[in-house]
């Protein structure tokens, strides 16, 4: 299933278990491949830049950041500039939280993770990824609750310069921009 994302982008660093009562939940809401990535547990693939995280733990954040256009919308993980990846409608969907915009990504999850994230170019072009390398290099390795974040964030007239990222705390960063920017759709 997903094997050549896990070859490509594994193993799984800074790895937490998830609860049991939690991953027996997902079941009736997610496809057995999220299955299968969420039992490897929470953590980081491609060099700190996808992070898997526990649905309930992002459930509060991703309410107060985005409006889904379906139910249910669970956030399966997010990125190193705070953005959102969230199974809603049959499709992993891509909330931009630093730029206000969601995208659908993909409709097939094996598709997605085995072909089209771990094509960086493509990724970097469509998401504007060209500083993180640069972001990791002169901040250093995030922690599961960090991302990097621009200061002052880019909806309130900040540039999208290396020089003005941060690390901030990831749902506190998500949370400031909710409520400068309003939620996403």
């Amino acid at each position: 299933m997903l094997e050549p994302f896990y070859a490509q982008c594994g193993p799984l660093q800074h790895k937490k278990e998830f609860k049991s009562e939690s991953l027996s939940q997902l079941k009736s809401v997610l496809p057995e491949e999220l299955m299968s990535l969420l039992s490897q547990g929470e953590g980081s693939y491609m060099g700190g830049y996808l992070w898997v995280v526990d649905p309930y733990d992002y459930k509060v954040t991703l309410e107060e950041v985005y409006t889904p256009v379906e139910q249910p919308s669970t956030c399966i993980a997010r990125d190193a500039f705070a953005g959102l990846y969230v199974w809603e409608g049959e499709s992993i969907v891509y909330i931009n939280v630093r730029h206000g915009h969601s995208k659908v990504m993909g409709r097939k999850v094996a598709v997605f993770f085995n072909k089209i994230i771990t094509d960086w170019s493509y990724m970097a072009e469509q998401l504007h990824l060209e500083n993180f390398q640069p972001a990791k290099e002169a901040l250093g390795d995030l922690n599961a609750d960090e991302c990097y974040g621009y200061v002052p964030l880019l909806g309130l007239g900040g540039p999208e310069k290396t020089e003005n990222l941060q690390k901030v705390k990831i749902k506190e960063h998500i949370s400031l921009i909710a409520q400068a920017l309003g939620k996403i759709i």
